[in-house]
């Protein structure tokens, strides 16, 4: 028998969608404290919110007839119609956050419109109006609640420890405050401060004061495309975390949001430059024209679905590779051209792209008189070549001429690696340089590996070897929507050397692969990108398998630990790595390490 049910239950549902633990009732309060127009907030918790949860603020305020409708389901000041759902600017709209918040735990509103005299006291238990009076309280709003799931024990039982939920309230503030430093905040748990920041500070100020070192470290980035705009703090090379959690706080019109375009546009940004299991730390802050982001599609806010979501994944990841090209970073994105014919590209420096410059010679050597085994290796670095037991090194084109200088928090204390100093090599393997009063120590195999990398991911389709075409194709069923996404870009594919078309109804004929590439699972591959292009994506799947294939061939070729190098050898495969990205290896291990004179000092107990 079908029932309508009773409000007291519904409103538990509607508590069980907005309300997960004692943050997400911090996250909605703190939310509302803003629309209002707070300038200063305050926050007080018992027993990490399981107890107490008050926030305070010097917002608005409101009268007692608003004071009354807040705590109606689906009441709102917000919205009018459903056209302004499609140019939210505010936090908050649907009209559920207090109702549910009152639905869960000892509840009590405290008021006073801003220019009035008389405040408004409402205090709710469990859903039930307690009482409704006039009350003295200050211009703004404070709301408090005490003992959250109080009449729903199965809820209660499922919240963690004081500490740990302590420490998602603190995160649920910080997600707010981070990109907000003109607002006043402090935390107060159990009586003791636990946060406290002054308006006033400058976003990166704040960063590093809400993030410790790692927030500290962040370089801004800002750019714009368009109707977008994206200003950003990101990790600097050698810079990451061992955890994702906390480490990326991304925002749309000032709404923190987890959100897979804005992820994968940062995974982009930083392809090659951070160890696989290891996250960079970024605060990006995105603005768009509300329009053009539906933040209608989740009860708790923090998703969201962009209208041109492939645009921006583009747009980001490009402005963001390019902002930290500035600081020394200097692998384009996998979008760029690296894929074209090396003799091909035309590249000069552009304010919306990533930095690159044009071709110039390799180096100009000095005369010297040399022995006949160091005549005949100079020789082959002359034409291009080390003798090794595999492929030979090619050394690249200078595709980095006018590469911008590196600031201080560069890997090399020197703009570049032909600016050091080669002193020699230790145990055949590692390449010992002086540059600005530090030594920088090269791991020969990381750094030619890079080079060989670069080189390879020219022309990719080249070096991956003649396709092996199938006798019969090889048929891939696909759901509609990824069928469809996929045939508006198959050339994510085709590109690499794939030849794939359509098959009639959902299905596609793969009919020839790349030969380095002939043993993949290939319905997995293409199912993966079209995954990824369905979800706003460009088929990168397709791109880290060949990247996967030409790495492992960059270092199968790459010079080996226990080779001796020339003083010449060293200085070509120095200025060789200045031309690509010199940050990690192929593998995520770095090309250097650099020990400052204060810490040789140190060690030494010279300080």
């Amino acid at each position: 028998m079908i029932r309508v049910l009773e409000d007291r239950v519904i409103n538990k549902i509607a508590a069980g969608e907005v309300v997960e633990r004692p943050a997400s009732i911090v996250k909605e309060l703190v939310e509302n404290a803003i629309d209002a127009g707070a300038k200063v907030i305050r926050v007080e918790l018992k027993a990490g919110g399981k107890s107490l949860i008050r926030v305070s603020d010097d917002g608005s305020g409101m009268d007692k007839h608003d004071a009354t409708l807040c705590l109606e389901r689906h009441a709102t000041s917000k919205i009018r119609s459903d056209e302004d759902l499609f140019s939210v600017q505010s936090l908050g709209f649907r009209g559920e956050a207090l109702p549910s918040i009152a639905a869960i735990g000892r509840f009590e509103l405290l008021t006073r419109l801003q220019g009035t005299e008389v405040g408004t006291r409402i205090v709710v238990e469990g859903g039930k109006l307690v009482d409704l009076s006039d009350a003295g309280c200050p211009e703004g709003t404070d709301i408090s609640l005490r003992s959250i799931f109080f009449n729903i024990p199965a809820r209660r039982k499922f919240l963690r420890t004081a500490a740990t939920e302590l420490s998602h309230c603190i995160e649920a503030v910080t997600r707010q405050m981070l990109c907000r430093p003109q607002i006043d905040i402090e935390v107060i748990a159990d009586g003791r401060t636990v946060l406290r920041h002054a308006a006033g500070e400058d976003g990166a100020k704040r960063a590093g004061a809400l993030l410790g070192p790692h927030g500290s470290a962040l370089v801004p980035v800002s750019f714009v495309d368009g109707t977008m705009s994206t200003v950003a703090l990101m990790s600097p090379v050698g810079v990451h975390r061992g955890s994702s959690r906390g480490a990326s706080y991304l925002y749309v019109n000032g709404r923190y949001v987890q959100d897979m375009v804005l992820r994968r546009a940062v995974r982009e940004a930083y392809r090659g430059l951070v160890p696989k299991g290891r996250f960079p730390t970024v605060v990006i802050q995105v603005t768009v024209p509300p329009d053009h982001v539906d933040v209608n599609v989740h009860p708790a806010k923090t998703e969201v679905r962009f209208r041109f979501a492939y645009d921006l994944t583009d747009a980001v990841s490009k402005g963001l590779r390019f902002g930290l090209e500035g600081h020394g970073i200097k692998k384009p994105v996998a979008t760029e051209s690296r894929y074209l014919p090396s003799e091909k590209v035309q590249l000069t420096p552009q304010p919306t792209l990533p930095l690159r410059a044009s071709p110039g010679p390799i180096f100009s050597p000095r005369p010297e008189r040399l022995s006949e085994a160091e005549s005949t290796r100079r020789s082959s670095v002359e034409t291009g070549h080390f003798e090794t037991t595999s492929s030979p090194f090619i050394l690249p084109r200078d595709l980095a001429g006018a590469a911008t200088q590196a600031d201080s928090r560069d890997l090399l204390p020197v703009p570049c690696f032909a600016d050091l100093k080669v002193l020699g090599q230790l145990a055949k393997t590692y390449i010992l340089c002086e540059g600005a009063g530090e030594l920088v120590v090269i791991d020969q195999h990381a750094a030619h590996e890079r080079v060989m990398l670069h080189q390879l991911m020219q022309s990719p389709q080249r070096h991956l070897g003649t396709g092996k075409r199938f006798l019969s194709p090889m048929v891939i069923e696909l759901s509609p929507a990824r069928a469809a996404a996929l045939g508006a870009h198959v050339d994510a594919l085709t590109r690499y050397g794939f030849e794939i078309e359509p098959f009639g109804g959902d299905s596609f004929a793969l009919k020839c692969v790349p030969a380095a590439l002939a043993k993949l699972d290939h319905t997995r591959l293409i199912e993966d990108v079209a995954d990824d292009i369905a979800e706003g994506g460009d088929g990168r799947p397709a791109a880290d398998v060949v990247e996967h294939a030409l790495a492992t061939m960059a270092c199968h070729s790459a010079i080996r630990a226990g080779r001796f190098l020339s003083s010449y050898e060293m200085r070509a495969l120095l200025s060789a790595t200045d031309r690509v990205d010199f940050s990690v290896c192929a593998h995520g291990r770095p090309v250097s390490i650099r020990i400052s004179s204060a810490e040789l000092e140190k060690r030494f107990h010279r300080i």
